[in-house]
């Protein structure tokens, strides 16, 4: 009772899509009983037109067989013709039957492909489990479905029978020909209002089984953070193997930082290095950035290859901001980014000549 009243949490995308997969889902058999019902009421009288002269030649076919020349092989035959016609008779009816299950199914659940409801449960065959499920609100539920229905297709059938009581006394007045469709129309009329009423109550009962999958499918927080973790690894060894990716990334830009061939700096809080070298690349390519101590260790880097390090407050701030790492520098930077390079160069003109 404590773990029922725990599971506070709508269950996860995960849990839905597992339970899917077990062919858990939310579904109503009434609804797809109360719409073959209908389909058939709605095509009774070609139905029934079909049965009854189908049969009734089978019958007319089978009599007249002479019974003194039967035999064995001809018994044979007339059984397996009469099985065929059989099968032509019912092969409508399983067709529809079939086609509208179908139909209903996807309509309510999709395509699922699961064998995991005929797989043998012994938890199924728990007295305990099962003492619990039958008062049940699942099973209340359905204890007054039941008799909802069974007190409202009998008023419907009685209320219809009671309207036409006359015409059916009647009927004997119509003769043989017209009798059979005079019965087929009356009880198609009366099933068409009962699979009417059927409907309705099967769409009471989907809504009653989401709800209640709904709630069974919920989870507690605990098991919403262990699902977690099975998804995307304890967080603890995320946070390191994080941690670790990072530390392989700085040190990948450490060494970018010694080809570059100028730091532009904010002088303290960000760091830009820059890399151009004529022939090779075609445009100056950002090599590193960083700002607070991610600068500071670019900038000790570049101190420690001797690489210059020009102070550009505005440029070091606009490039930082607009320039991904291993971009190359925008057009409209060439003008401020072409002047320090060639400060650059000035500078290692002078230190040679000074050599």
């Amino acid at each position: 009772m404590q773990d029922k009243h725990s599971k506070t949490e709508e269950a996860t995308p995960k849990r839905l899509r597992d339970s899917k997969k077990k062919g858990q889902t939310a579904k109503s058999g009434d609804l797809n009983s109360a719409v073959s019902f209908l389909v058939f009421a709605t095509f009774l009288g070609v139905l029934g037109q079909h049965l009854f002269s189908s049969s009734f030649e089978m019958i007319r076919s089978t009599l007249r067989t002479d019974a003194y020349s039967l035999s064995s092989g001809l018994a044979g035959t007339i059984l397996t013709q009469s099985a065929l016609r059989l099968l032509g008779i019912f092969m409508p009816f399983g067709m529809i039957a079939v086609f509208v299950g179908l139909a209903i199914n996807l309509a309510q659940v999709g395509f699922i492909f699961s064998v995991e409801p005929i797989k043998p449960d012994f938890k199924r065959l728990n007295p305990i489990e099962g003492f619990k499920n039958i008062f049940s609100s699942k099973a209340i539920f359905n204890m007054f479905k039941s008799i909802l229905k069974l007190v409202a297709v009998t008023f419907i059938t009685y209320r219809g029978l009671t309207k036409i009581m006359m015409q059916i006394v009647n009927s004997g007045q119509l003769g043989t020909e017209k009798l059979f469709t005079f019965f087929m129309d009356i009880v198609r009329s009366l099933s068409i209002n009962i699979a009417a009423l059927m409907i309705i109550l099967g769409v009471m009962d989907f809504i009653f089984q989401k709800r209640e999958f709904k709630k069974n499918m919920r989870m507690t927080k605990q098991e919403i953070k262990d699902e977690y973790k099975q998804m995307e690894g304890d967080p603890k060894i995320k946070a390191a193997r994080q941690q670790r990716q990072r530390e392989l990334s700085m040190q990948r830009m450490m060494s970018e930082v010694e080809t570059s061939s100028v730091i532009i700096a904010n002088p303290t809080h960000i760091a830009i290095a820059l890399r151009y070298e004529q022939g090779v690349d075609k445009a100056p390519i950002v090599t590193a950035k960083g700002i607070d101590y991610m600068a500071q260790k670019i900038k000790s880097k570049a101190t420690e290859k001797k690489i210059p390090i020009i102070e550009n407050k505005p440029l070091a701030r606009s490039m930082y901001s607009k320039v991904e790492l291993g971009s190359f520098v925008p057009v409209e930077l060439y003008q401020a980014v072409a002047e320090i390079l060639a400060l650059v160069y000035q500078m290692e003109k002078n230190k040679k000549g000074k050599i």
